[in-house]
């Protein structure tokens, strides 16, 4: 079976469920799924960079214990987030290795947790508003994916990705406007001009995220972070503009004072 006949079937089949969880699902569901989900992608984290396994079970720890706390203090939860690997340095400190893995570890700590606990803080605004997240990121991705094998001709950053062409970029910044505008614009998130500057200014930056695990991979000399969704590779590849994007809607939301 090709590569795009499977992502889309792979597609088909979650996206019932996700959307259920995203509109319908009990928040502390919602709150599960997404903390094992960021779980599952920092095994990926793991598995790609190769720091220790011992540390890596440490941050998984504060991962977890990061999230739940941040529901009471975000301070406390990052706090979490340097003390779990502080601690296993303590016992464990290796002088020629130290920098190279604590690195290794704490950025993708941090993307990791910073992303999915954007993703579900974007809920307390309303479920719309990480719907409307979701269908920008994943028409943008839709739209260059498509685009650029049909189009696509010029390199986009080659040295990082060479199979991202300009045209493909540009076919899901159109995408990512359009899809998240039409969003905003049917539930009322935002008054017209906002929403459709919003869902540009999203779909112009979704790459970055994108473009940033591939500069991780390239690094790690790995294809995809893993294989646990056919035809699209590992959760991080699937999520990677997600995550990226969360914080930055999160943050615009909490100074506008957004809301239902």
């Amino acid at each position: 079976m090709s590569k795009p006949i499977l992502r889309i079937l792979t597609a088909l089949v979650l996206l019932p469920p996700l959307l259920w969880l995203v509109l319908q699902g009990p928040r502390p569901l919602l709150f599960l799924v997404t903390l094992l989900c960021a779980g599952h992608a920092f095994r990926e984290w793991w598995e790609m960079t190769g720091f220790p396994r011992g540390l890596f079970l440490f941050s998984t720890a504060a991962l977890f214990g990061g999230f739940l706390l941040a529901e009471k203090s975000l301070a406390g939860g990052l706090w979490i987030l340097l003390f779990g690997p502080t601690l296993y340095f303590l016992r464990y400190f290796e002088r020629e290795t130290f920098l190279r893995n604590f690195g290794r570890d704490l950025s993708g700590l941090f993307l990791i947790f910073l992303g999915f606990y954007a993703l579900f803080k974007l809920s307390d605004f309303g479920r719309f508003f990480l719907l409307y997240l979701l269908a920008v990121v994943f028409s943008a991705d839709t739209g260059a994916y498509f685009g650029g094998r049909l189009w696509g001709h010029r390199p986009f950053f080659p040295a990082i990705s060479p199979r991202k062409t300009l045209e493909g970029y540009i076919c899901g910044v159109l995408a990512g406007t359009l899809g998240g505008g039409a969003l905003a614009l049917w539930k009322g998130l935002f008054p017209w001009r906002e929403g459709l500057a919003l869902s540009l200014a999203l779909a112009v930056l979704s790459p970055a995220g994108d473009l940033l695990e591939s500069m991780v991979k390239r690094a790690c000399g790995v294809k995809d972070s893993g294989r646990i969704l056919p035809g699209h590779g590992g959760l991080l590849d699937r999520v990677d503009a997600l995550i990226f994007l969360a914080p930055a809607l999160w943050a615009y939301l909490e100074l506008r004072g957004g809301g239902w």
